[in-house]
């Protein structure tokens, strides 16, 4: 019986995050009211505060299960054999498809996970959600670590290069491109996210794979 009511309290909180997220990807975070939220999700606004406390959690809560979705993706091509190189480009290609598409929602996202303040008296300024936004942040890093680690397996990466710091400061360095780059398209954002890892990764690619260029589309 305890697994059963656990495995309902998981699905309508899924459903409520997916119904948030709908209506956000449409209309925009400010645009949408607790209200609207609850009747798309089938739940009182009671029970939908019960699961989310703000609109930025349920915001994360989706985004957080598409990075684990490219997550469970990537290892598996992993461990299937995959370079990791190609890995590393479908995974971005992914992502920089979807901050392109839902650009509207970036800035949401991106302060939650950097954990910047929304500005002092903007209005509508985004909620924030630090404990979410911490949660977000690690999923990211996961996302990005099982690339690294598979190049530094290959050598393509010095041995001491510390492969979680490097996961987070790509992560980083990835979502101020998308707040602040003005991109127009998929292409424009992979181009400016292929410039930043190649500074990141620099220091830390082993000295044969910098001269075999292997940072370049």
């Amino acid at each position: 019986m305890k697994v059963d009511r656990q495995e309902q309290d998981d699905a309508r909180r899924e459903r409520i995050a997916r119904a948030a997220f709908e209506l956000f990807a449409r209309s925009g975070l400010d645009a949408i009211s607790a209200q609207d939220i609850a009747q798309a999700a089938y739940v009182s606004r009671t029970n939908l505060y019960r699961y989310f406390p703000s609109k930025v959690h349920m915001l994360l809560a989706h985004f957080e299960k598409a990075v684990q979705a490219s997550r469970d993706d990537a290892m598996e091509r992993l461990h299937a054999g995959a370079n990791p190189q190609q890995v590393w480009d479908k995974v971005t290609a992914r992502m920089a498809d979807l901050g392109v598409r839902y650009r509207h929602l970036v800035g949401a996202v991106g302060q939650a996970v950097l954990g910047a303040p929304p500005e002092a008296g903007r209005p509508g300024a985004p909620e924030r959600a630090p404990g979410d936004g911490l949660r977000t942040a690690l999923t990211l890093a996961a996302l990005v670590q099982p690339v690294l680690l598979a190049m530094q397996a290959q050598g393509r990466l010095r041995p001491e290069a510390n492969v979680q710091m490097l996961s987070v400061l790509l992560v980083d360095a990835f979502i101020l491109a998308l707040l602040h780059g003005g991109h127009r398209d998929q292409r424009e954002v992979l181009r400016d996210w292929q410039d930043r890892f190649s500074l990141l990764m620099y220091g830390a690619l082993a000295p044969e794979s910098t001269a075999r260029g292997e940072l370049k589309d």
